[in-house]
């Protein structure tokens, strides 16, 4: 095993505790209520904003309706007037029919009226509820932020420690290799590193078992760290009967 496998495996082995402390800390209750509070304050204000917005636009459309069905009401009342004292047969046909046109307008106008203060109480209602959701969040926020750090020092220690030793090792590690490490760690993936036992004679990548190239098995086999493919993990060759 060549000196740069032995030491991104030692790398990976230390960086494997970091993680757990990571993992921990991002898995506690502190993290989870903290991050679901700080996910809902980031986006609520945009919320309630746009509620107000739709809140007013229904608002001016609910007076302009009221206004229109306040006029047709005032102008059925002007045709029942003159229909009561018109004389004239085929004038009275007209308004009859104008009266008829206007009662119909305010029946349409005074479902329009519902429609829109039904969704004007949906918006008050919606409002309130978020209301009331963002404080509750504003107060889990400041109950667990504090909580996380507290949880985040009481790790310091051992993350400072181990973040040393890993920097050490790092100054003696490849540079385009670290690199390729470190992408993957990104990514989420862990472990990054694998070893291929070459005396199975297995050409499948240990971590996702894609089948691997000739070629690839033949650089593992030479001592190369090498990329899979499929997954991207790096891996590199070794017999265990060897030295």
């Amino acid at each position: 095993m060549s000196e740069q496998i032995k030491l991104i495996v030692e790398y990976q082995e230390i960086d494997k505790n970091l993680k757990l402390i990571e993992d921990e800390v991002n898995g506690s209750e502190e993290a989870k209520k903290y991050l679901s509070a700080r996910k809902f304050l980031s986006t609520v204000k945009e919320t309630l904003s746009e509620l107000e917005s739709k809140a007013q636009t229904v608002t001016e459309n609910y007076n302009k309706a009221v206004k229109d069905f306040e006029e047709y009401l005032e102008k059925a009342k002007e045709y029942e007037k003159t229909v009561e004292t018109c004389e004239n047969e085929e004038e009275l046909e007209y308004l009859k029919k104008k009266f008829l046109d206007v009662c119909a307008q305010i029946e349409k106008m005074e479902q329009t009226v519902n429609a829109l203060s039904k969704e004007m109480q949906d918006l008050y209602n919606e409002y309130g509820k978020l209301a009331k959701s963002n404080n509750a969040m504003k107060a889990q926020y400041n109950e667990y932020a504090p909580k996380l750090e507290e949880l985040k020092n009481s790790k310091k220690g051992e993350v400072t420690e181990l973040k040393s030793k890993l920097k050490k090792l790092e100054e003696s590690i490849d540079k385009t290799l670290m690199e390729k490490y470190t992408l993957r760690r990104k990514d989420k993936k862990f472990p990054i590193v694998f070893g291929l036992d070459l005396s199975k004679k297995s050409n499948h990548c240990p971590f996702c078992m894609m089948s691997m190239p000739i070629s690839f098995m033949e650089d593992l086999s030479s001592g190369e760290i090498k990329e899979c493919e499929s997954c991207h993990r790096l891996i590199y060759g070794f017999e265990p009967n060897k030295k």
